[in-house]
């Protein structure tokens, strides 16, 4: 669950570096230079990492949900094989505290 939650904050975290744009990277140009398809290609790219993560972050929503359920089910099955476990020790010492007065009064006789 925790590696669930460390992943998603990762892929969050590249999520929100993607949104800020590359501003840092040198493309040799001047500041008023503008490449009408190289723009297009990095906002096309953009989407696409952007649409990509998202995907990644549903399926990782879906996956955390899945095992959620999956453990509320086995706590549950745990919870009603201890009870059953609890029963059969009580029923096993009755039935040794019968064993044993039935052997005793076996003895006296």
């Amino acid at each position: 669950m925790r590696r669930a939650a460390v992943v998603l904050a990762l892929l969050l975290c590249l999520l929100w570096t993607g949104a800020q744009g590359e501003d840092g990277g040198g493309t040799g140009k001047k500041e008023g230079d503008f490449d009408i398809q190289g723009a297009h290609d990095q906002s096309s790219s953009q989407t696409q990492m952007r649409t990509d993560v998202l995907a990644e972050l549903k399926e990782l929503r879906d996956m955390a949900i899945e095992h959620r359920i999956k453990i509320q089910r086995l706590e549950q099955d745990n919870t009603a094989t201890q009870v059953r476990l609890i029963a059969s020790e009580s029923k096993n010492a009755v039935l040794e505290t019968r064993m044993s007065s039935s052997e005793k009064e076996r003895e006296r006789r």
